[in-house]
């Protein structure tokens, strides 16, 4: 077997093609949905499938490629997960339609949402219950992740590391111990003697591979995002500011980014004559460097005490920190990742960030950036879409619009921080777009025009002396009249009627002057 790509909780295998393989693909795919089932009842689903690869696609032959192949598999894949566990249906009928036996009210995990199975015993953590002992695993996982350097993975368990950090996922046969490299030379001899049954997995440090390999099992080198935290930080460690008052306004956001129309680059990004598993195992290789690897120097120099990477791998990411952080960080992340495919207009990433309370529940909030995240995605920017950043219920273009409504958020903060301009412009524009009834991007409550003239011209003639701020007062009158090809007097490429523009970068000033009184 040869392993193609593997990360981002997704993998592709090139294996013999002979009765013995299929069998023991069938096998394994129908203990792992079993498995997964008796763990987490219907909340997760592993989609497996294989389609059969011809000489003619890899040497391009007989108008077959590896793009088809790889669509083909890509399909299947997508009918599988909407069947999920049908291969289960017919012998555990009962568990899946008919109602529960069990009397009495029905326990369910505190942090999951999941039900208790019949008899499983509850567990607790803190002010945590009841929550499942798996959960409980988890966050005991969770609590040694952001500190180790190494990845155990043996075939059995190994007595000799028993004190150490041990989970075998949903009991495939698969141990997994997370120790430190001083836990690696101590126990040189023994890990030795388990030869090929044990392989050593190094994170984010090349420079162990070298001792390792010595020890004489199998060896490799992973990168993993989000080690690297400096102290045990809470949400609300994350919120507070390190630059402004200690009354600064306290948000959390929630990130989630993937790249756009990945599919798509698989299967038509490759010219069929140069197609090759070799250039698709790249490619895959180049995405996973990026997301699990270079993403820790991205937030290490963005700023590593006011956020956390809860997940980074395959082609998506999942970082949480202070609402203002998470903004820079998706920034940064777009610009890096444009220059590390070369400016190639073929790649490129969207994301979604919601900005909620510290205490607001982590799972809502994922859920809230996942519908931010979809939003880019679907947005629309001067006949381009995707490659976009929402927040606030509103995408941006990374490159045609947020610049440009970033630089007027920092006007009209920078304005209203010196007191030239009065916090009352902010809340008449928000008052005036949300009158304006938009459909489509147009007004259709005709009257805002001349409220928005009226109401502007009023607030105008009382900043005299101010003048950069009359300015702005007068800027924003004149963008809301005129056809959409200007904001703040600047040319910008976009869908948006100007005052909507105008009212995002307000709300975003109004969360960088607003306190927490």
């Amino acid at each position: 077997a040869n392993v193609v790509y593997n990360s981002g909780g997704g993998f592709y295998i090139v294996a013999p093609n002979t009765a013995s393989t299929r069998q023991a693909l069938s096998e394994a795919v129908a203990a792992i949905e079993q498995k997964l089932l008796d763990a987490h009842g219907t909340t997760l689903f592993l989609a497996i499938d294989s389609v059969e690869l011809s000489r003619d696609a890899l040497l391009h032959r007989g108008g077959d490629n590896l793009g088809r192949v790889w669509g083909r598999l890509f399909d299947k894949k997508e009918v599988k997960k909407n069947s999920r566990f049908s291969s289960l249906l017919q012998s555990d009928y009962e568990r899946f339609f008919e109602p529960s036996q069990d009397s009495g009210e029905v326990k369910v995990d505190a942090v999951t949402g999941e039900y208790f199975a019949p008899g499983e015993r509850e567990a607790s953590d803190g002010e945590l219950k009841p929550i499942r002992p798996l959960t409980k695993q988890q966050i005991e996982l969770g609590k040694v992740l952001k500190d180790f350097d190494a990845i155990i993975v043996a075939d059995e368990p190994l007595p000799f590391f028993k004190e150490k950090k041990h989970i075998e996922p949903i009991g495939l046969g698969v141990h997994y111990y997370f120790v430190k490299i001083a836990d690696i030379a101590k126990a040189a001899k023994d890990l030795s003697q388990q030869g090929d049954k044990v392989t050593i997995v190094t994170l984010n440090d090349a420079n162990f591979l070298s001792s390792a390999t010595s020890i004489g099992n199998t060896c490799r080198l992973e990168f993993y995002g989000g080690n690297g935290m400096k102290r045990g930080l809470t949400f609300e460690d994350m919120c507070e500011s390190l630059t402004q008052s200690n009354d600064a306004f306290e948000r959390m956001g929630v990130l989630r980014m993937d790249v756009d129309n990945l599919g798509h680059i698989f299967q038509q990004g490759i010219a069929p004559e140069r197609s090759s598993l070799a250039r698709m195992a790249a490619l895959s290789r180049s995405f996973d460097y990026f997301f699990s690897g270079y993403l820790n120097t991205i937030w290490q120099e963005v700023e590593p005490e006011r956020s956390f990477i809860v997940y980074s791998g395959g082609d998506d990411l999942f970082i949480v920190g202070s609402w203002d952080v998470t903004i820079s960080l998706a920034q940064r992340i777009h610009d890096d990742f444009k220059a590390f495919t070369c400016q190639n207009e073929a790649f490129s990433i969207s994301g979604g960030i919601a900005i909620v309370n510290s205490k607001f529940p982590i799972i809502k909030g994922a859920q809230l950036s996942d519908g931010e995240e979809s939003n880019a995605k679907r947005h629309l920017c001067g006949g381009s879409d995707k490659n976009s950043l929402s927040m606030m219920g509103m995408a941006l273009n990374f490159d045609k619009e947020l610049p440009a409504v970033q630089k007027l958020k920092d006007d009209i903060s920078a304005m209203t921080q010196s007191e030239a301009l009065r916090k009352s412009f902010i809340s008449k524009v928000l008052l005036h777009w949300e009158n304006a009834k938009f459909k489509e991007h147009k007004i259709t409550n005709v009257k805002t025009y001349w409220m928005v003239a009226y109401d502007l011209s009023r607030m105008a003639e009382r900043f005299k002396n101010a003048l950069g701020a009359k300015a702005l007062i007068e800027q924003c009158k004149t963008d809301v009249a005129s056809s959409g090809t200007r904001l703040n007097g600047q040319p910008i490429t976009t869908d948006y009627h100007p005052l909507e523009l105008w009212a995002l970068a307000c709300r975003w000033a109004e969360l960088e002057i607003r306190t927490n009184k």
